[in-house]
């Protein structure tokens, strides 16, 4: 249920978009953008039900029979209140004509408008001056996806062709059997399987995965295209590319994606936000009947003036602002050079995130070191997918992580803490192979870290879970106090 519902004009988009992004920093909104399929006027109807309030923005193009009669009649039977917003040389419907309207002619987006600061005193008088920031932004200890929940903070069994102990099929195979709470598969890889031999066993488990208690993420390939120099240019057209993204996705739907991401962007912070915007809402509309939650991926810039955290929190704060998504990602590489300035990069994030009302979770792409994940969860970092959990092996008693051909090094010192009985059982089995228990037992440490990082945050023991970290712990409990 949204605060606002707003409606207007389809040629006022472009400014109605830029009204919305500065009325949520206050209220809940609703508006036309909101809407992939279906019939306009029966979802409008039901979200002028559900809202506080009803906002029409008056322009030169609402005239003759484009006057919104049917839906400021719904209002008015309802009882809504009803704030006509002025913004250009509008024919005023029959229906408010009595009312007082505000009167913001050439309003362009500014926020110290002064028709828009009157639009926004009229609206705290019906709707108080929204959440506070503290309640509404509380830390989520879970999502609903599709039904599924997806504990937070969580970790994500991801799968990759790229340097990995085990191939995206019979690592999808083994996940299914071990039943990890999310796993995440590549586009490009899903697309590469297409004319593979192996490639029915691999859908096979996409599908199983989809119907299981389990979260299936589909990330936008684009990583593995670049390891192997596979994406699209000019002198290889048949590279990895959008339209390859949306193919998958469609066919081989997820729980949740991520878009198509814009790698190495270029300009100033809000050029930088228009372009990701823009790309994501293009991908939402070509997946329009998803069933699917898609979340938008942010990457930083390597050139930037100030501080890269304030940098990062700007940027992604007014993503979160324009798309209103259920997640974010970003890379953990582009949070900094160490792990201290990657936390406080979070850090940063998550305050600007927060200070918009809402919870918005956050994932990095790329995380899957434990100390890192216990650092950056400190910080305020929700979900992490990595593929060390394939490529090393774990200590189970401190979290370092080695050479995956070093697991008999730990195979019987930590046997006892292997929390799985099934796990256990393949462990000790002498007819599994040597890299089924090493990756059987790395799910196991990676699925009771997470719990054990998850329940020391939640009950907050944040600077104990720190002291796990050696030699930094404690510098970084007291950089994310400051």
């Amino acid at each position: 249920m949204a605060d606002i519902c707003v409606i207007y004009g389809s040629e006022d988009e472009e400014i109605v978009g830029r009204l919305v992004t500065l009325l949520r920093q206050k209220w809940s909104v609703w508006w036309g953008d909101e809407i992939s399929h279906g019939d306009w006027e029966e979802t409008a109807r039901k979200e002028i039900g559900a809202a506080g309030a009803v906002l029409a923005v008056l322009s030169q193009h609402i005239t003759g029979k484009r006057n919104f009669r049917g839906e400021l009649e719904h209002a008015c039977e309802l009882a809504k209140p009803i704030f006509p917003f002025l913004i250009g040389a509008a024919e005023i419907p029959l229906t408010i004509k009595r009312l007082s309207r505000t009167n913001a002619i050439g309003w362009t987006g500014a926020a110290d408008h002064k028709g828009f600061q009157q639009l926004r005193t009229k609206l705290a008088k019906v709707l108080g001056n929204g959440r506070p920031a503290e309640a509404s932004a509380a830390r989520l200890r879970e999502m609903i996806i599709r039904g599924k929940t997806l504990h937070l903070p969580a970790f994500v069994f991801s799968l990759s062709s790229h340097e990995t102990q085990v191939s995206p099929h019979e690592g999808a195979t083994l996940l299914r059997l071990l039943d990890p709470g999310a796993a995440l598969v590549s586009a490009y890889d899903a697309w590469k399987y297409k004319k593979h031999t192996d490639g029915p066993t691999f859908r096979r488990s996409v599908r199983e995965f989809r119907k299981s208690d389990a979260v299936l993420f589909l990330d936008s390939g684009n990583y593995e295209a670049y390891r192997k120099d596979d994406r699209y240019s000019k002198t290889k057209l048949d590279g990895w590319q959008r339209n390859y993204f949306l193919e998958v996705a469609a066919k081989h739907p997820p729980d949740i994606a991520f878009s198509f991401d814009l790698i190495d962007p270029r300009g100033e912070p809000d050029q930088i936000v228009s372009s990701i915007v823009k790309s994501f809402r293009n991908d939402a509309r070509a997946l329009a009947q998803r069933d699917f939650l898609l979340c938008p991926i942010i990457h930083l810039p390597r050139k930037f003036i100030g501080s890269l955290a304030d940098c990062a929190a700007r940027i992604m704060s007014s993503v979160a602002t324009e798309l209103d998504p259920e997640m974010l990602a970003v890379p953990e590489r582009e949070l900094g050079d160490g792990l201290r300035e990657r936390a406080r990069t979070v850090r940063n994030i998550r305050k600007a995130l927060n200070a918009l009302g809402k919870y918005y979770p956050l994932h990095l792409l790329g995380t899957g070191n434990p100390l890192s994940m216990i650092a950056l969860a400190a910080a305020g970092a929700d979900s992490f997918d990595g593929l060390e959990w394939c490529r090393t092996v774990a200590d189970y008693r401190n979290g370092s992580l080695f050479h995956f051909q070093q697991f008999e090094c730990f195979e019987q010192a930590c046997l006892h803490r292997v929390q799985n009985q099934f796990i256990r059982r393949l462990i000790e089995n002498p007819k599994a192979s040597y890299t089924v228990r090493t990756l059987a037992y790395n799910v196991d440490f990676f699925t009771d870290w997470t719990r054990t990082m998850r329940d020391m945050i939640h009950s907050r023991q944040i600077e104990s879970l720190l002291k796990n970290i050696p030699d930094i712990g404690v510098a970084i409990f007291k950089d994310l106090s400051e």
